[in-house]
C-alpha cells in the first residue's frame, strides 16, 4: 500500500484504519482463534491445546514486516500468518502446534477476514450519508422556492427552484445507499470451505464447526463456500462505485457554483480550508475536489473486483488475488468522499441574492421560453418564436424589448412552475417511501 503523504487525498483515516497492517492481521488471528474454539467444541481438537491456539492469537506477538516476503513467496498471506503462529503456539505448546488451521484453507481465513474489515468499515460510512441526505433534505426544504437559474450544456437555461436542485443529490445519494446497505448485508457471510470447499477434513462434524464459527464471528452461514461464486462481492463493489458517483454529482454543482463568476453558494470556512499555495484570495473547494478525487477512481476499482469473476474451478488464480486490494482502494475512496461530504453539506451557505443577481444578469433572455408559450396561446408558436428571436436580436432587456407579459414574466410562482412540489415529491421519496399524492 502507498505511503500515508500519497494516500493523503485518497483515503479517510477511518477506512484506512480498517484496512492496515494491524486490523488485517488482528482479523485473520480472529479467524484462527474462532476456529480453534469450535473444532474444540464439537471434539476434533482438545480443549487445552485450543486455549493455547486462542492465546497466541494476540496480533502484538508477530512482526508484520517479516510477513511480507513469505505471503510473496507462497502466493498468499494465510500460509505466512499460520506459519508465524504455528510457530508461537509450538513456543508454549509442542502438541497444540499440530492443531492450528485444523480444516481450513487459506481463502476462508482471507475471506472471512475481509468480510470482518467490512464489517468495521462500512457502517459508520452508512450512517454518515444518511446525515448527508437529511442534511441535503433540510437545504432542500429551506430553498423550495428559492428561484436559481437552471444550467444546461454549461449554459443558462430556464429558472427552477433551488431546493430541486438539492433534493435531486438526496434523492440519489438516498437511492445508492438503499442499494449499498442490501449489498453489503449480502456480504456478511463467512467463509469455511476447507481445501476445495467440501470440508471432508472435519467428516460429519462439518456442520456443528460451520455454525459454531459463524456464531463466534458474528457472521451469518451462507449455504455453501463461496470461493469462486463473487457476485455478492461485485455487486457491493458496485454499490461502492454508485454511492461514490452520486456523491459526485453534488460535488460537481457545489464546486460550479463555488465559482468567483458565479458565488451562489460556499463549502464551510475554517482556517487553512481551501488554501491557496501562491494566491492568498483563493477559497478552493475542498470537500468537492476530495469527493470528485474519490469518483474519478472508484469506477476503475469496483471495475477490476467484476473483472476477476469468471474464476477457474473451485479455486482461482489471479482473479480472486486481486479483489482484496483492489476492494480496500475502493472503499478508501469511498471514505475519503464521505468523510468529506459529511463534513460540507450542513456547513453549505446559500447566496440567494447572488443566485437574484445571476438570473438578472442575463437581461432576462432566460425568460424566452415563458413568453414564446404565452405568445404561443394567442398567435401560436411559429409567430410567437419569430416575436421572441426578434426581441432577443435588439439587446438589451428581453421584457423591456418584447414589450408584453412584463407582469407574467415576472411572476416569482410562475417561473417556479412545478419545482416547488417536485422537491416535496423527492422528499417524500427518501428512504424508499413512496410519495403522497400532491395536492394543486
Amino acid at each position: 500500500m502507498s505511503g500515508r503523504l500519497v494516500n493523503a487525498l485518497n483515503a479517510s483515516t477511518r477506512v484506512a484504519d480498517a484496512f492496515s497492517d494491524e486490523a488485517t492481521l488482528r482479523h485473520m488471528l480472529r479467524f484462527e482463534a474462532e476456529l480453534a474454539r469450535s473444532v474444540a467444541a464439537v471434539g476434533l481438537v482438545p480443549r487445552k491445546h485450543a486455549a493455547t491456539i486462542v492465546k497466541a492469537c494476540d496480533p502484538s506477538l508477530y512482526d508484520v514486516a517479516a510477513l511480507v516476503p513469505v505471503a510473496r513467496r507462497s502466493m498468499t498471506l494465510t500460509v505466512a500468518v499460520v506459519s508465524a503462529l504455528t510457530a508461537e503456539v509450538r513456543k508454549r505448546d509442542e502438541a497444540a502446534a499440530g492443531y492450528v488451521h485444523w480444516g481450513a484453507t487459506s481463502q476462508d481465513v482471507l475471506d472471512t477476514a475481509m468480510v470482518l474489515q467490512l464489517q468495521q468499515a462500512v457502517p459508520p460510512l452508512i450512517a454518515d450519508l444518511h446525515a448527508i441526505v437529511a442534511a441535503f433534505a433540510a437545504l432542500a426544504k429551506a430553498h423550495r422556492k428559492t428561484l436559481t437559474m437552471g444550467r444546461t450544456l454549461m449554459q443558462p437555461a430556464t429558472p427552477l427552484a433551488f431546493g430541486q436542485k438539492v433534493a435531486g443529490w438526496a434523492s440519489d445519494i438516498d437511492r445508492a445507499t438503499r442499494r449499498l446497505e442490501e449489498s453489503y448485508a449480502e456480504t456478511q457471510i463467512v467463509q469455511f470451505g476447507g481445501a476445495s470447499g467440501s470440508l471432508s477434513a472435519l467428516g460429519k462434524k462439518a456442520e456443528p464447526v460451520m455454525k459454531n464459527l459463524a456464531k463466534g464471528l458474528g457472521l451469518e452461514l451462507p449455504p455453501a463456500p463461496w470461493f469462486t461464486q463473487r457476485v455478492r462481492v461485485a455487486a457491493f463493489a458496485q454499490d461502492v462505485a454508485l454511492v461514490v458517483g452520486a456523491l459526485g454529482k453534488a460535488a460537481k454543482d457545489i464546486a460550479l457554483l463555488m465559482q468567483y463568476e458565479l458565488q451562489e453558494l460556499s463549502e464551510p470556512s475554517g482556517p487553512g480550508r481551501g488554501a491557496s499555495s501562491t494566491m492568498p484570495h483563493k477559497r478552493n473547494p475542498v470537500a468537492a475536489g476530495l469527493v470528485l478525487t474519490a469518483a474519478a477512481r472508484a469506477p476503475q476499482l469496483a471495475a477490476t473486483i467484476v473483472a476477476g469473476m469468471p474464476q477457474e474451478n473451485e479455486r482461482a488464480l489471479g482473479g480472486w488475488q486481486a479483489e482484496w486490494p483492489s476492494l480496500a482502494g475502493l472503499l478508501e475512496a469511498f471514505g475519503s468522499a464521505v468523510e468529506a461530504m459529511a463534513e460540507a453539506a450542513p456547513g453549505l451557505t446559500i447566496y440567494a441574492d447572488r443566485m437574484g443577481a445571476n438570473l438578472e444578469g442575463t437581461n432576462g433572455a432566460v425568460l424566452a421560453e415563458r413568453a414564446t408559450f404565452l405568445l404561443a396561446e394567442k398567435m401560436g408558436k411559429d409567430k410567437a418564436k419569430l416575436l421572441v428571436e426578434q426581441a432577443l436580436s435588439k439587446g438589451g432587456n428581453f421584457v423591456e424589448a418584447l414589450g408584453r407579459f412584463e407582469a407574467e414574466l415576472g411572476d416569482r410562482d410562475a417561473l417556479l412552475g412545478y419545482s416547488p412540489k417536485f422537491v416535496d415529491r423527492l422528499l417524500a421519496a427518501l428512504g424508499g417511501r413512496r410519495p403522497r399524492r400532491q395536492q394543486r
